[in-house]
């Protein structure tokens, strides 16, 4: 039914490595980037005091939000990068 050839399968390896890494890179950096952008947030908002308008309580609820998102896309690409990585290592 299936025939898999070893040859080519030694042949795009090196393609499936790459694309496993750049997929690391971009998911490693997006979430050390939500940290960051997280981290600075809650200093302005330290600095900021306890005076708080409703408005602002509800952007910091879209922040967060668009923080979940983020981290759980940049773990899942992480993921997706473990899983590439480790069948090139099936051959």
């Amino acid at each position: 039914m299936f025939d898999f050839d070893v040859l080519m399968l030694a042949r795009v390896a090196p393609l499936v490595s790459s694309l496993a890494l750049l997929i690391a890179l971009s998911g490693a950096w997006l979430v050390l980037a939500t940290r960051w952008r997280r981290q600075l947030s809650n200093a302005a908002a330290s600095h900021a005091g306890s005076h708080t308008c409703a408005i602002e309580q509800g952007a910091a609820a879209a922040t967060r939000r668009l923080d979940r998102f983020f981290y759980g896309f940049g773990f899942s690409s992480l993921g997706l990068a473990c899983l590439l990585s480790s069948l090139t290592r099936l051959s």
